[in-house]
């Protein structure tokens, strides 16, 4: 019995000493869990550092691709770390903004429009995330010019809905994006519609009167627009829509130094519509500006000369037709009708 006693005082007495030892050991776990976990803090802490003197490197040398995923690097551990990486994160933020969006700019220069685009995007949210305006604003007029320059491209492959719906983006990022305007134009210039490019000129044309870029743009552009009305006016004379081709005459003067070809097709134009003095007067304009072959022209000045019952103007004006596929028709004229001496 007293065996018993002093075994079971000795078994009370190990197990304190044990829960005493287990507590001692999981205490001296704990300081070693938290050494070793500072240790993995600081490491990580300082590994992050590296990557983002790494990815300024790259910068500095212009690598914005390379710049841009080792700073996505740093700012993945900066966020695993948690507050106390905090001053850290912030410089790699703002660095991460400026090189998504330099990165951006150089893909856009290599044509690789998509990826220009993305990266412009980030550059973008991240801009704004740290109040970043001078990034942001730039991020915001570059991704409305890359799509505007995407939209160009699409139109050179004449995928005109495609063209038409980066058109539409670059408008929807940045409403008075002159570029887009421009493409708009000549895209609605490529398809003949003249009501939606002479809209599109118009927006143009507001934006040019505040911006020199918008303004060379909108010089190329009412060039364009110039030879399309042109064209346009003379697609109408062949199929005898005379009033309808002198509206398409009458808008490409307002883009464009009025040439010979236009007084000519005026001319013409007033000849069907048996307006005989301002025919004569853009004949006469129209072989003034002619410096090749005038044959044409003289046939329709005689045309009108002849409306007008002139004859001894439409003769002389006959007389000059040597040239082309109106010589036989102003001989008969010249002969048969007017008796010409």
């Amino acid at each position: 019995m007293q065996d018993f006693i002093i075994l079971r005082h000795f078994f009370i007495i190990n197990i304190k000493r044990l829960r005493k030892m287990k507590t001692v050991v999981k205490s001296a776990f704990f300081v070693g869990l938290m050494l070793f976990g500072m240790g993995l803090y600081a490491q990580t802490l300082t590994q992050a550092g590296e990557k983002f003197n790494q990815g300024t490197a790259q910068y500095k040398a212009r690598a914005f691709g390379p710049a841009v995923k080792l700073y996505e690097q740093a700012l993945k551990m900066c966020k695993t770390i948690g507050p106390d990486a905090a001053s850290l994160q912030s410089q790699v933020e703002t660095q991460l903004a400026n090189s998504y969006f330099w990165n951006g700019i150089m893909l856009y220069k290599n044509r690789k429009f998509d990826q220009a685009i993305d990266q412009l995007k980030k550059a973008k949210a991240m801009a704004t995330s740290i109040n970043n305006e001078k990034i942001k604003n730039y991020a915001h007029t570059y991704i409305a010019r890359v799509y505007s320059s995407k939209g160009l491209s699409f139109i050179a492959q004449k995928k005109f809905a495609d063209a038409q719906a980066q058109f539409a983006a670059a408008l929807k990022e940045k409403p008075d994006c002159y570029n887009a305007f421009y493409g708009k134009a000549l895209l609605a210039g490529e398809q003949k519609n003249i009501p939606a490019m002479i809209a599109a000129l118009g927006q143009l044309g507001k934006l040019a009167n505040t911006n020199a870029r918008a303004s060379q743009r909108y010089s190329s552009a009412k060039y364009m627009a110039f030879t399309t009305l042109l064209n346009s006016g003379a697609e109408q004379l062949q199929k005898m829509h005379s009033q309808k081709a002198l509206e398409y005459l009458n808008d490409a003067r307002k883009y464009g130094a009025a040439n010979s070809d236009l007084y000519y097709y005026t001319a013409i134009a007033n000849v069907n519509l048996k307006k005989w003095d301002t025919a004569i007067a853009a004949a006469k304009k129209a072989l003034t500006m002619q410096s090749s072959d005038k044959s044409d022209i003289y046939f329709t000045l005689g045309q009108a000369y002849q409306g007008k019952h002139e004859n001894a103007a439409a003769c002389s004006a006959f007389k000059h037709v040597v040239k082309g596929p109106n010589v036989a028709a102003a001989k008969y004229q010249m002969k048969q009708v007017l008796k010409c001496k």
